[in-house]
C-alpha cells in the first residue's frame, strides 16, 4: 500500500497517490563510442496493488530497468518516482534509506544466509529499521506464516527445499511492508511444479494488496500474471492485461 511513512527523503510530488511507481521518459546510457542506450525513453506507471510482469529476452534492457526501478542505478535522463518520491532529488544516503524502507527484493538465487534460521533470515530485512529484536522476530514469524512457512520457522536453508527457500526470500521482502516488491526471475531455479506454487503464492499476496513487479524472460510465467509489460531493445513495446492462468 502507499505508505504514510516519515523519513529523510521527503521530495514528494503532489499527483495521483495511486501511482506507487512511475517512470517518465527514462533513458539510461552507458559510455562508449557511440554511447550504448540500454533504456530508451521508457514511461511506465504501476498502481498500488498491481501484480505486473516485465518480460523480455536477454539483452532487452529489463535488467537495467530493474536496477532503475530498484534505485540501484540512476537514469541518464528522465524521472523515476517511487512511492511519490522523486529519486533523482535524493543523495546516495537518502536513496539507500528509501530503498531499505520502501522496496523489497526477491532474487533467483535466494541469497539466504546459510547459518541462520528462516526467522533470522527474514529478520535481516528489518536490520536498518532500528527495531528491537523481539519486534523483528514477531514480524518475521508473521511474514513466514503469510507465505505458508509457519511450520519451518527454525529451519536453516540447507533443511529447506528450493521452493521453501524462495518463500523465505519472499517473506524477507515483505516483512518491512514495502511499497513495491521486485522479484527478479523468482522461479528461475525451481522445477515446474514448485514454480506454479510460487506463482500461486504471488497471486495470493497480490489478492491481499501487495504491489509486486516480476522481472522475467519466461513468457509462460508472465502469461500467468494480470499485467505484462514487454521490453525489447530498451523500449516498452507492449502492455497487456489479458491473464492466462
Amino acid at each position: 500500500m502507499t505508505a504514510t511513512h516519515t523519513s529523510p527523503q521527503t521530495n514528494r510530488t503532489a499527483p495521483d497517490k495511486s501511482a506507487v511507481l512511475e517512470l517518465r521518459d527514462v533513458v539510461r546510457e552507458y559510455p562508449g563510442i557511440p554511447p550504448v542506450r540500454a533504456i530508451d525513453g521508457v514511461s511506465l506507471r504501476i498502481s498500488t496493488g498491481e501484480l505486473v510482469a516485465i518480460v523480455g529476452p536477454s539483452g532487452s534492457g529489463k535488467s537495467t530497468l530493474l536496477n532503475l526501478i530498484g534505485t540501484l542505478d540512476r537514469p541518464t535522463s528522465g524521472t523515476v518516482l517511487v512511492d511519490d518520491v522523486d529519486t533523482g532529488k535524493l543523495n546516495d544516503s537518502a536513496l539507500a534509506g528509501l530503498r531499505a524502507a520502501r522496496l523489497g527484493f526477491v532474487f533467483q538465487q535466494f541469497h539466504l544466509l546459510a547459518g541462520m534460521s528462516a526467522i533470522d533470515n527474514v529478520a535481516t530485512g528489518l536490520l536498518y529499521r532500528g527495531e528491537p529484536r523481539r519486534l523483528r522476530r514477531a514480524r518475521s514469524i508473521e511474514a513466514l506464516e503469510r507465505v505458508g512457512l509457519g511450520h519451518r520457522l527454525d529451519h536453516t536453508p540447507n533443511k529447506l527445499s528450493g521452493g521453501e527457500r524462495q518463500r523465505v526470500a519472499i517473506a524477507r521482502a515483505l516483512v518491512g511492508d514495502p511499497a513495491i516488491v521486485l522479484a527478479d526471475e523468482p522461479t528461475g531455479n525451481l522445477d515446474s511444479t514448485t514454480s506454479d506454487e510460487i506463482v500461486e503464492l504471488l497471486h495470493g499476496l497480490h489478492d491481499e494488496g501487495s504491489t509486486i513487479v516480476v522481472i522475467t524472460h519466461d513468457r509462460d510465467l508472465a502469461n500467468k500474471l494480470p499485467r505484462r509489460v514487454t521490453v525489447r531493445d530498451g523500449r516498452l513495446v507492449d502492455d497487456s492485461t489479458e491473464v492466462v492462468r
